[in-house]
């Protein structure tokens, strides 16, 4: 189980690059693409639901350097702050991830876009290494629920 812990952190640290790269993508990507007659990046919409991602992304990021501060300093009494890393990062990045594929309209569901390799991989987080249920779990009896 301790090998697990390095595992859930690789994971959740990778969903913190994966999201904050699909976000800068999706970005710049809605900054050329059109929607009645302007960029869709134009849109209110667009830029609040960007800025909320990058908040939480940042969030993220926090949560995963403060569990492998953590995971550095005490490898085996880590496992709640990576625990709570991979859940909120895993269940974070199937939200940013689907955001930015739905601003690519019909190309985000095209192969030949990262967005829609990004959307298939992303869903390995809240599966592989323990689910987010699983997650939940651990961090219940952690806690002494």
């Amino acid at each position: 189980m301790t090998n697990f812990q390095g595992e859930r952190l690789v994971a959740a640290q990778g969903c913190v690059a994966g999201m904050d790269m699909a976000v800068r993508e999706a970005m710049r990507y809605g900054s050329e693409r059109k929607a009645f007659g302007r960029p869709v990046m134009k849109f209110q919409v667009w830029k609040h639901k960007m800025a909320e991602h990058l908040t939480a992304i940042e969030a993220a990021r926090r949560l995963c350097y403060f569990a492998t501060d953590r995971f550095n300093k005490f490898p085996m009494g880590a496992t709640r702050e990576i625990t709570m890393a991979k859940l909120f990062a895993g269940d974070l990045a199937q939200k940013v991830i689907y955001d930015c594929q739905q601003l690519y309209g019909g190309f985000g569901y095209v192969t030949e876009y990262p967005i829609s390799r990004a959307w298939t991989d992303i869903r390995l987080i809240t599966i592989g290494g323990g689910t987010s249920e699983i997650m939940k779990e651990i961090l219940v009896k952690l806690e002494g629920m």
